[in-house]
């Protein structure tokens, strides 16, 4: 077979392909999409003009700085004998970072006695229990709950004393 003759099939069989009507299945579904009822949709709302919240703080604590779950309560009124931390005691491990910055992960309870486990900013787990230190301000635990413990800081309260400042660490809170 000659080269001619191969390019003169390849036409006949490309017009011949072209003169098929095999477009029946495909003229229906086109016919059914035309004559499909056509709906309306509403416009859509306006939309509300944006104006930006201004923050005041007015001397309040940033809503950045406390993580959630972590509530700092009023100081207690002074008692008899004030409250002045012991520069002479030996700090323990978690009195080295800022409450802020420690996150309650567990509590569990071991032959009676109820434990906190507290996760420190480089991700150690240290065990904490009634009457041990947490904190900067020499914060000592006072309770431990089901689902937080409670801190009692002593703070400075500006007049050269220091004033008692209970805080909740609660468990699972996001730091």
């Amino acid at each position: 077979m000659s080269m001619r003759s191969l390019i003169m099939l390849a036409l006949c069989l490309g017009l011949w392909g072209c003169g098929q009507d095999n477009t029946a299945q495909l003229d229906d579904e086109l016919d059914t999409l035309r004559h499909r009822p056509v709906g309306h949709l509403d416009a859509l709302p306006a939309q509300p003009v944006y104006q930006p919240l201004r923050y005041d703080d007015h001397q309040r604590r940033s809503p950045f700085a406390t993580p959630p779950g972590m509530v700092t309560e009023a100081p207690r009124a002074a008692s008899v004998t004030p409250a002045v931390p012991d520069p002479d005691r030996a700090r323990e491990p978690l009195e080295g970072y800022a409450i802020n910055a420690l996150k309650l992960v567990g509590i569990l309870s071991v032959d009676g006695r109820t434990i906190a486990l507290i996760r420190t900013p480089e991700g150690r787990v240290v065990r904490l229990m009634r009457q041990q230190h947490i904190g900067e301000n020499s914060g000592r635990v006072t309770r431990i709950g089901s689902d937080h413990i409670e801190i009692t800081e002593l703070t400075p309260d500006g007049s050269g004393g220091f004033s008692d400042v209970s805080r909740t660490l609660t468990l699972g809170a996001k730091s």
